[in-house]
């Protein structure tokens, strides 16, 4: 349990989206995302730039686990295999994470990573800066770190824009640096600079 709770206002709005993406059809769109297949693939496929080896991959924030599948397919083209895990704070949104996985329902779980407790480390952890207000981001990337990594895992933030809105993506990287961690990695989506990754390893060098 972390003695720094997160304000409910926030808490409630993250609990709003699932209503949201559970409203869609699209499994894109019920993920958070509205600028269609060419664009998803642009500025989520980035993410696979960390992945340097074989190895389970956690999602914070799951949503659909779309992400997730997709994720798999796109290491198999670069000869990876990840193993995917996925939590979120909203029930709807892990049952058709699990339906997409039917084989590995166990992989996801309900749960807020501020409070939750995995009952594993894995090597790569997946989270977004955006999810987390800026006041509690470092002590959250802390934590992920520490109890959510394998040793010599890889922690990846990533930060999302808004092309429509015009607004570009914080900076993952300046948020690993805030937290007082390294920055062993970082790309960013050239095509469409809205989205930006940044990644560190857990190692005690």
């Amino acid at each position: 349990m972390n003695n720094r709770m997160l304000p409910n206002q926030f808490l409630d709005d993250l609990r709003q989206l699932e209503k949201i993406y559970l409203a869609q059809s699209d499994p894109i769109r019920q993920s958070g995302f509205y600028g269609g297949e060419k664009r998803w693939q642009t500025e989520r496929k980035i993410i696979i730039n960390a992945l340097d080896k074989d190895g389970d991959f956690l999602d914070i924030g799951c949503a659909n686990g779309y992400l997730l599948k997709c994720l798999v397919s796109w290491a198999t083209e670069q000869n990876l295999k990840i193993d995917p895990y996925g939590i979120d704070i909203g029930p709807g949104l892990i049952g058709l994470a699990k339906d997409r996985f039917p084989d590995i329902r166990d992989h996801f779980w309900v749960a807020d990573a501020w409070e939750w407790a995995p009952p594993r480390k894995f090597d790569y952890v997946y989270a977004l800066a955006d999810n987390v207000p800026p006041a509690f981001l470092s002590d959250y990337l802390l934590r992920l770190l520490r109890q959510y990594v394998s040793p010599e895992g890889l922690l990846i933030i990533g930060a999302y824009g808004s092309t429509s809105k015009n607004q570009p993506a914080q900076n993952a990287a300046n948020a690993l640096i805030e937290a007082g961690l390294r920055v062993d990695g970082q790309a960013c989506c050239v095509e469409l600079p809205v989205t930006h990754i940044a990644w560190t390893r857990n190692s005690d060098e």
